[in-house]
């Protein structure tokens, strides 16, 4: 008879345990039947047992359980023998599957340790879940060979809902604990703007004696002075004089385009202006709506958060420049003096900054026409000259006789520093016309920088310009870069040769070498900011920059596009 045959054969034991555990104590019992008298008085022992008890081969095969774990089962004890967790009614539970049991049951066999306190969810056979406290242990032979796994498990789901409900207690009691201390913030802010509001009131009859000389004084501060921000510090400044708050903001207005050029928050007064869209704002939309001043109390929002908000729009003739608004947090704050007020700095504010763009524009206009008529002064005038005196070099060349060698070097020379005077000239014309540079082909504009190189310096230049089309931003800081790069080499590089390259592949590259002197990279003397501006132009256009120089060996200039 096998061990199993031994577990499920009760020799009919299971009539009459009484005289079966008689016949044991006495001896009178041997071999199988001895053996299944103590596996029937085990089995007895373990349905006695309130806990679920269960075990299981080394595959987590069951090969029996007690009543406790059979009615949770809802299987027979004998009909579970060879069943696994993927058979039972909790196999499919979306936290606990049967893969769940199973590696445990894996775990404790593996390493030959006891898991205890494995805390884990089942369904029942009647479809209840509930909350176990499990234990497994490795069961062994007589030889200390694990041979399986013994389980137990109590049902602790009312005390876990006891524990969910005490810790739902003690969330509300922490909740009661943090609105009573809110309360009492609240209350001590509340005081505390009570006061600030008596002492605001008291200073109000200090304020409007002195009112006159307040506006005086600002109106005389904004017409000293064509910068706009100065401008704009003196009308915060006055308002901040002339009218009570917590908040003065000035909004100027461009295009129909808003900007915060200042904001100042007063002590205590909790304002984010970071994360606020100007044009969102009620008071902003209620003055560009009417066209006057506006007071909204209880706003929906503001650059703080407002009980009262007055806004006035700054005008100059028929044209909106920007909006004044003051914030406070005391709903109701403000009335119509406090608007006449605001209107006047308004008013006073509008013609300033009206004032310095206009001067602004008038330096800009000026400065642009005047880069206009020296650079039509120089084409018309010097440019020609240039061009004539290049013509006549050429032509003396050509007439000279070659034995008068002095004579035709010095006309060839002539010619040669007259041409660079020329590519020169160009150059300058199209640094006077900003605006055409990205019209002209890089390739172009790098020959009349070397054009210009070549007449200055005795130097050997070898070119490879290819045409490249890039955007206007990376066009212009190619060259930029190359305009420093070729300058560096004239005036500090002492070099007989220098290459420039400019290619396509495997991206847009320039590439500016000499074979002068070199540097040391980690020596470049203090006022020499050559390669800052050139790493500083590469980086802003999103192009990579590289130098390398060695002492009496030259130097390597490469920017190029990743993309």
């Amino acid at each position: 008879m096998t061990a199993d045959d031994v577990l499920h054969d009760d020799l009919g034991a299971r009539q009459n345990p009484r005289s079966m555990y008689a016949a044991l104590v006495r001896g009178d019992l041997s071999g199988t039947d001895a053996l299944a008298a103590s596996q029937q008085m085990l089995q007895i022992l373990m349905d006695s047992m309130a806990t679920a008890v269960f075990w299981k081969d080394t595959n987590s095969a069951y090969l029996g359980c007690n009543k406790v774990f059979a009615r949770f089962a809802g299987v027979d004890p004998e009909v579970l023998i060879g069943m696994s967790d993927r058979d039972m009614p909790w196999a499919d539970h979306p936290e606990f599957p049967a893969d769940w049991f199973l590696n445990w049951d894996k775990a404790v066999i593996e390493r030959g340790e006891a898991e205890l306190g494995i805390l884990e969810q089942l369904r029942s056979a009647k479809g209840e879940f509930r909350w176990l406290k499990t234990n497994k242990v490795p069961l062994r032979d007589l030889d200390g060979e694990i041979i399986g796994v013994l389980g137990t498990f109590e049902d602790v789901t009312e005390h876990r809902h006891a524990e969910e409900e005490l810790q739902r207690t003690l969330g509300e009691l922490d909740d009661r604990v943090r609105q009573r201390t809110q309360e009492l913030v609240q209350s001590n802010q509340s005081l505390r703007r009570e006061v600030e509001d008596r002492m605001r009131l008291q200073a109000e009859e200090h304020q409007q004696r002195a009112y006159a000389e307040a506006l005086r004084d600002t109106a005389s501060a904004t017409a000293n002075t064509l910068d706009v921000d100065e401008v704009v510090e003196e009308v915060v400044a006055g308002v901040q004089r002339l009218v009570s708050n917590d908040l003065v903001a000035l909004v100027l207005a461009d295009l129909d385009e808003l900007k915060l050029a200042r904001v100042l928050v007063g002590f205590g007064y909790d304002a984010d202006p970071e994360d606020v869209r100007i044009d969102e704002l009620p008071i902003i939309k209620e003055v560009r709506a009417t066209g006057n001043a506006c007071i909204l109390d209880d706003p929906p929002s503001g650059l703080g958060s407002p009980g009262s908000v007055l806004g006035v729009p700054m005008k100059t003739a028929d044209q909106t420049v920007g909006y004044l608004f003051v914030e406070s947090s005391t709903p109701g704050f403000f009335t119509s003096r406090h608007s006449e007020r605001l209107v006047a700095v308004a008013a006073l504010a509008g013609a300033a900054i009206s004032n310095a763009r206009l001067a602004g524009r008038v330096s800009e206009i000026a400065a642009a026409e005047e880069r206009q008529r020296v650079a039509r002064e120089l084409h018309d005038a010097v440019n020609q000259s240039l061009w004539a005196a290049a013509l006549t070099a050429e032509s003396l060349v050509a007439e000279l006789p070659e034995d008068l060698s002095s004579a035709h070097h010095k006309a060839g020379r002539l010619g040669a520093l007259t041409r660079g005077a020329l590519a020169e000239m160009r150059s300058l014309l199209l640094e006077l016309r900003p605006a055409e540079l990205p019209e002209v082909p890089l390739n172009e504009l790098i020959e009349h920088l070397l054009s210009a190189f070549e007449a200055r310096r005795a130097v050997k230049v070898e070119v490879d310009l290819v045409p490249v089309e890039l955007g206007e931003t990376m066009h212009l800081a190619f060259y930029r870069i190359a305009q420093e790069a070729i300058g560096n080499a004239q005036r500090h590089s002492n070099a007989s040769t220098l290459q420039v390259r400019l290619s396509l592949e495997p991206s847009p590259t320039l590439v500016v070498a000499d074979d002068g002197i070199g540097f040391d990279l980690d020596a470049i003397a203090p006022g020499h900011f050559g390669m800052r501006f050139m790493r500083d132009r590469a980086e802003v256009a999103g192009l990579r920059f590289s130098v390398e120089s060695e002492l009496s060996v030259g130097t390597t200039i490469t920017v190029w596009s990743e993309s």
